[in-house]
């Protein structure tokens, strides 16, 4: 199965700051997808995005190889002085992300919104 990869860019009336863009990811993120995923993601950052939230809702499962695929995409923001926060970890995620210490590597919040809130609020 492929992570499909849905890209919103969250909008709002008052645009002080470059939006926040979310990138939505549902079904399986492994090896077979991961490089293209990353590809996709730098792909649709412009140079003036600082912050990305990474809304894994509908993500089922995610091995080492999609991880290093965030790890490489919070690099690339944090070069910029900026961050990424994943919103909507299920159970198996959230798992993986405690016992790998990986959660103190991102921001993790319950929802997208509450993520880019998050992100806005430290601009």
């Amino acid at each position: 199965m492929t992570a499909a990869v849905r890209f919103t860019l969250e909008t709002g009336a008052q645009q002080a700051v470059a939006p926040v863009p979310v990138i939505a990811l549902s079904g399986d993120l492994d090896f077979t997808n991961a490089e293209q995923l990353r590809a996709d993601i730098q792909a649709a950052l412009t140079p003036d995005h600082r912050d990305l939230v990474l809304d894994l809702t509908g993500l089922d499962f995610c091995d080492s190889t999609g991880i290093r695929i965030f790890l490489a995409i919070r690099k690339l923001l944090q070069e910029r002085g900026g961050a990424v926060a994943l919103a909507g970890l299920n159970s198996r995620l959230t798992r993986i992300f405690r016992l790998t210490g990986l959660a103190h590597a991102f921001t993790v919040q319950p929802t997208a919104a509450d993520a880019v809130t998050l992100l806005r609020s430290r601009s």
